[in-house]
């Protein structure tokens, strides 16, 4: 009797330890079933079909651009979630904000002339708080505002750096896709962020953002309906880099495409070429994207406080080991072709050069070739 109640207690213990470990070891994701995640709780996705592979067309347009072997360094290995869920990242706070976009700027010789920011706002038909991104300043490049073309896509190989940010600060190394419409912008936006408002530390991870023309309320990474669809079962949005790029000395690296699919119409977010998950065709960009962005963006989400550092908190140098960079900067055109963007096309906006800097190196060589370099301590930077 004595060797059966030694167990019983010795059960207690260990079950003890074990609920005590559960509850110590913050789980950042939860497993969903697939047909249940947010962005298919939408009347327009009612009979979406799921698309949970690229397309063989988008398959071999990306096999040609990139290469697999330096598209997935540095992410932190994550449990796999069972066949038929997905991995939805729980963030600190709801994951609706404010969308702050550069209207048209000009240059004046070699100075840069800053006009008016526009913020949009709209009431939003989802539930969710509001948290505003203030004082946000952007180094990047981007397409003359006169241009007719639209794109069906947009990639880079970025190199993964952690900014010193504090509380309710964040920095973005980033890219956009924003389609315009009368006075409605519908934009897709990704690449490696830190951002102590939605995420519990100061560490980057792969992050999103989604907005749609009648939803000018943006949502982060994969909790809006109709928004951002995850496909993968252990890769997702909100997922840490935990290897860091060392000024000086190793890079680390990731390739981060969003492209339009040839078959499906929907935006696939890859990875190299291991699809992620994507935005679906009934609720963003039929007819392509107007604009494309490439760089910086950095702010506060309380106003009238500093600036956070971009980057490495560097400003920009041709030493790549030094700066924060995104490299093979590439463009997918209406024909589903994949090309260098143009250096005789582009233009800079800094709308703080004091704080920020940007520095555009045209072909490097055959691995680099162009080459966006980008960052600043920020500080006082002027207000937005």
């Amino acid at each position: 009797m004595a060797y059966w109640l030694k167990l019983f207690f010795l059960g207690l213990i260990c079950l003890y330890c074990t609920a005590k470990h559960t509850l110590n070891q913050e789980t950042e994701f939860e497993c969903v079933p697939i047909y249940e995640q947010s962005a298919l709780q939408h009347p327009l996705m009612k009979n979406h079909q799921i698309q949970t592979r690229p397309s063989r067309e988008l398959l071999s347009m990306l096999s040609s651009s990139n290469d697999d072997t330096i598209t997935t360094i540095g992410l932190k290995k994550s449990a796999e979630c069972p066949k038929g869920q997905v991995p939805i990242h729980k963030p600190k706070t709801n994951l609706t904000n404010i969308f702050i976009h550069p209207q048209q700027f000009t240059k004046e010789g070699s100075v840069l002339k800053q006009d008016r920011w526009v913020k949009q706002r709209r009431k939003s038909h989802y539930p969710s708080k509001i948290f505003r991104e203030y004082n946000g300043h952007y180094a990047i490049i981007r397409e003359f505002e006169n241009t007719t073309k639209k794109w069906h896509g947009a990639q880079a190989l970025f190199n993964i750096n952690k900014p010193r940010v504090a509380q309710n600060q964040y920095s973005k190394a980033w890219i956009w896709l924003n389609y315009i419409q009368m006075n409605e912008m519908s934009s897709i936006q990704f690449g490696v962020a830190v951002h102590t408002k939605l995420y519990r530390d100061d560490r980057p991870r792969l992050t999103t953002y989604w907005m749609s023309g009648k939803q000018q309320d943006g949502c982060y990474n994969a909790l809006c309906p109709g928004g951002y669809v995850q496909i993968h079962k252990s890769i997702y949005p909100g997922l840490i880099f935990d290897k860091i790029s060392i000024p000086g000395g190793q890079q680390y690296t990731i390739h981060l495409s969003v492209a339009e699919d040839p078959v499906t119409k929907n935006w696939v977010l890859t990875i190299g070429t291991i699809m992620i998950g994507y935005w679906p065709r009934q609720t963003h960009m039929g007819e392509g994207a107007s604009e494309v962005y490439f760089g910086g963006f950095a702010g506060t989400s309380l106003p009238n406080t500093l600036s956070p550092p971009m980057g490495t908190g560097d400003f920009p140098t041709r030493d790549l080991t030094r700066s924060c960079y995104m490299k093979q900067l590439k463009y997918v055109l209406s024909d589903y072709t994949i090309e260098d963007i143009d250096s005789n096309e582009v233009e800079y906006y800094i709308d703080d050069p004091k704080c920020y800097g940007v520095m555009f190196l045209k072909y490097v060589d055959s691995d680099s070739r162009e080459t966006l370099t980008f960052g600043g301590p920020g500080g006082h930077c002027r207000l937005s």
